[in-house]
């Protein structure tokens, strides 16, 4: 049984620009005392080929933690677009939000993140170098991924067991994901994307299990 569970993570603001902090008010339920902190990291993956171009946008331990609900705000600063390879900045990206405990995840919650241009010049005629201050961001926040993971919690130390829960699950609104989607006149575009996008968090997931499986 976790002793922690993820009740809501609240994205505040998730169309903002590209350059604007990230804000994440993340609400869980501890179920027996912790013997030591709890860890949150927010992560941008602009890349499903290869983790060396994730960026670890900010890493905050909780503690001590009490029984109970608690509730706070995560806050990171946008990722560094200098790290960004070629034109990847207005691909379809991913903000990963990782919880830990002694160094073991035991949730794992993905949302995909559109960046566009929304000016109509720039959409038609983008430049070279990406103007950052005219790229908007949005983040699907209806559509979380989320990955439950089975970990030791008197000994995280020992190895983790394959997870014990991989689902889509939606935080809000209806289960269907074309229902999900905002009504907004890009939807459509989104869902193209979504399935062109180099990160793809299903594929994400199942290495992890296949990975956790082979331990």
């Amino acid at each position: 049984m976790s002793l922690v569970k993820i009740l809501n993570v609240n994205i505040i603001d998730p169309t903002a620009a590209f350059l604007a902090p990230y804000k994440l008010e993340i609400t869980f339920e501890c179920i027996e005392q912790l013997k030591d902190d709890l860890e949150f990291k927010l992560i941008y993956v602009c890349s499903g080929k290869s983790s060396t171009l994730d960026q670890e946008l900010e890493s905050l331990f909780v503690g001590p933690v009490p029984v109970g609900i608690n509730k706070f705000v995560l806050e990171a600063a946008a990722p560094d677009a200098t790290k960004i390879p070629g034109d990847s900045v207005l691909d379809l990206s991913v903000i990963m939000l990782r919880c830990d405990y002694m160094s073991r995840t035991y949730t794992r919650i993905g949302y995909y993140v559109h960046s566009a241009y929304t000016d109509e010049a720039l959409q038609a005629n983008p430049p070279a170098a990406p103007a950052l201050d005219k790229v908007q961001r949005s983040i699907l926040a209806e559509k979380p991924r989320v990955t439950q993971f089975t970990i030791n919690w008197e000994d995280p130390t020992q190895d983790e067991q394959p997870p014990a829960q991989s689902v889509e699950e939606m935080m809000a609104g209806d289960d269907d994901e074309d229902d999900a989607q905002d009504e907004d006149s890009d939807d459509d575009d989104e869902d193209e994307a979504d399935d062109d996008a180099d990160v793809d968090l299903d594929a994400m997931e199942a290495q992890d299990e296949a990975e956790l499986g082979s331990d």
